[in-house]
């Protein structure tokens, strides 16, 4: 018996991934025939091969991902706060870090018609997005949903390619391919399912259960369970990482955010440490920059009068007395003023350029906006633009650095 916890005990059940195929079919699955199950659901993803053996249905290879309809709204959201800047900045940070119950609600409001639009898309070309409480209104195409869960869908199929070999079984083999879960409706996994295995999936009933909660019974081979922080989820925080460290940059641009949900886990503690790690770079960077203070024309006039005369020197003999230099007491000193080397603030928002220009020791930031058109998502609200100086030029400490900042709506909103 193995100690595993609740969910990683979650198996396809044969016998009912069985009576979903023949049901979808029509006829029975003959003896020693295999065929692939494809379950797509809200928080994971489970590939498996059953074969028929003798007049049972047993497991013969099985693999899950923290994949589900929950991630692809995630990233629906994080494409939509993008894609339409002209909701409000300040909206977008509101659902981004729902610190109050209403912002918490908004969010969960929202994350709800992403769902209901990707079951709509399951059906139609288009569909639009209202959230009349926050005054949202956003068209989302087939088009545009495919192009951001595209990677994901390649993912599961790959997991599918690998329980098949595991299995045994070439896809030729295979008798049936069966799709169930809400998610696996989604008509890109069928054609990526057709186009990477040469057969013609078919659906399960809508409501079909073909997962059970205990292990499948007289499995013809027993498969390792994994702790559910190592192997399971190879992919899902490899992906939690690289979106929570884009969706940073655009969530501190003021224009756009995202979030990681998969199986419940929260990128916020990644954002943290991401935020962190930004600070301690920006920090190194303004070190390395500080000029080292050379030594005053004062340190060089007290230089050692017993060094040695050069070669030159002593061929033109003996020196004729001089008048005795003047003592460094009585020189001024001058004393350049210092220097850095000027970051590159172009791509950063406002709050985050003035962060990195104190961090690198200037004076301070001037700041100036460029107003730009509603439909023109060139650059994110707060998004600065161009700088003067140029970056790695070099300017004194005294000075500030200029900035031009892209914005629609309210130039005050990027203030600092």
């Amino acid at each position: 018996m193995h100690n595993v916890p609740p969910a990683a005990s979650v198996r396809i059940d044969p016998g009912a991934a069985t009576a979903s195929l023949t049901s979808a079919t029509g006829g029975p699955l003959a003896s020693g025939a295999a065929f692939a199950v494809y379950r797509l659901g809200r928080s994971s993803f489970h590939a498996a091969v059953v074969r028929r053996v003798e007049n049972q249905a047993v497991v013969v290879a099985e693999r899950t991902e923290p994949i589900g309809g929950a991630e692809f709204d995630g990233l629906i959201l994080a494409y939509l706060s993008g894609r339409h800047p002209d909701a409000g900045v300040r909206l977008w940070s509101r659902i981004a870090d729902p610190s109050e119950a209403g912002d918490r609600q908004l969010r969960a409001l929202l994350l709800e018609k992403i769902t209901q639009a990707r079951e709509q898309l399951s059906e139609r070309d288009f569909t639009v997005i209202t959230v009349p409480a926050a005054d949202i209104k956003m068209p989302l195409t087939r088009e545009e949903f495919e192009s951001r869960v595209g990677e994901l869908v390649d993912t599961t199929a790959d997991v599918l390619e690998e329980t098949l070999a595991e299995a045994g079984v070439h896809p030729a083999e295979l008798a049936g391919l069966l799709m169930a879960g809400g998610a696996s409706r989604t008509p890109l996994a069928a054609t990526t399912l057709r186009r990477r295995f040469g057969l013609e999936p078919v659906l399960a009933a809508p409501n079909a259960k073909v997962l059970a909660a205990e292990a499948a019974p007289v499995a013809t081979r027993e498969l390792p369970f994994v702790d559910e922080e190592e192997a399971p989820r190879r992919r899902g925080q490899s992906r939690a990482v690289v979106i929570a460290a884009a969706l940073l940059v655009v969530v501190g641009a003021g224009a756009a955010f995202g979030s990681q949900l998969g199986d419940g886990d929260s990128t916020e503690d990644v954002a943290r440490d991401g935020e962190s790690a930004s600070a301690a770079t920006t920090s190194e960077i303004a070190t390395a920059a500080a000029p080292d203070v050379s030594a005053t024309p004062s340190e060089s006039a007290s230089a050692s009068p017993s060094e040695s005369p050069t070669p030159e020197e002593s061929a033109q003999g003996p020196e004729e007395p001089v008048e005795e230099a003047t003592s460094s007491e009585e020189e001024p000193t001058t004393e350049s003023a210092p220097t850095g080397e000027v970051p590159n603030l172009v791509g950063m928002s406002t709050a985050d350029a003035h962060q990195a220009v104190e961090a690198a020791g200037f004076a301070g930031v001037d700041q100036s906006g460029e107003e730009r058109g509603v439909f023109d998502w060139t650059y994110a609200d707060c998004e600065i633009i161009r700088q003067s100086p140029e970056p790695g030029s070099t300017q004194a400490l005294s000075e500030s650095v200029s900035v031009t900042f892209s914005y629609t709506g309210e130039e005050s909103e990027c203030d600092v």
